[in-house]
């Protein structure tokens, strides 16, 4: 694996067979992901109506996978989106994934605010190197087709009631948004899930906009 000796990379933790099937949260520590059939919902989401169908983590956000991921983000250490492409290609091992002829991948978006004090889009730098990395025959297009509209609080500052606030009316479609191919999904790339909510929130953007009738699904490279 780039970037990571085989001492590292033991200490990665990938998520487990036991997630729920609607917002990806993990109640096991299984080695397998997301092989297991439940069909409960979790106490992430039961209570909750997602606009996501599914959203699927390939790591947990701890120890050396948490450091990493604020190197990249708050280091500013941009090469490491190619470890996280690679790190992501564990998604496909979610059949749900392969039940669609193609996907457009979504990044979630920053505010230009943010976006000029970090210098990059994480979540868009691992959707480009998500696309390079995944097997032949997946058929993958990226489309920045959202916007952030207003500067938020950090959602890894705030509990979940906060996060769940913290969001409302944020996103936008871009004016002159890209068309989709029809047939194709919609997958919302993001670096690191932890109640769903932001994707969740790109994903009703995308549905009140017309796309109501297309698969829309959610992956992360960590799962917090």
């Amino acid at each position: 694996m780039p970037f990571l000796c085989e001492n590292c990379e033991s200490r990665l933790t990938p998520m487990g067979a036991e997630a729920c099937r609607v917002c990806g949260q993990s109640y096991g520590d299984g080695s397998v992901l997301n092989l297991a059939m439940a069909t409960f919902r979790c106490s992430n989401c039961a209570d909750r109506e997602l606009a996501v169908d599914f959203a699927i983590s390939a790591y947990r956000s701890s120890g050396e996978a948490r450091e990493l991921m604020h190197a990249y983000k708050y280091g500013k250490q941009i090469h490491l989106a190619r470890l996280w492409g690679v790190l992501l290609q564990r998604v496909w091992e979610d059949e749900r994934l392969r039940e669609v002829p193609g996907w457009h991948l979504v990044p979630v978006p920053l505010h230009r605010k943010r976006l000029r004090e970090r210098g990059f889009n994480q979540a868009a730098e691992i959707a480009t190197e998500f696309r390079r990395h995944s097997p032949n025959g997946s058929h993958l297009v990226e489309t920045a087709c959202l916007v952030r509209t207003k500067a938020t609080v950090r959602q890894a500052q705030l509990d979940r009631k906060e996060r769940l606030r913290n969001l409302s009316d944020v996103f936008a479609l871009r004016a002159k948004a890209d068309s989709f191919e029809e047939g194709f999904g919609i997958l919302i790339v993001d670096d690191v899930m932890t109640t769903a909510t932001t994707v969740s929130e790109c994903a009703r953007i995308l549905r009140d906009s017309g796309f109501e009738d297309q698969p829309i699904a959610a992956i992360s490279v960590l799962r917090g």
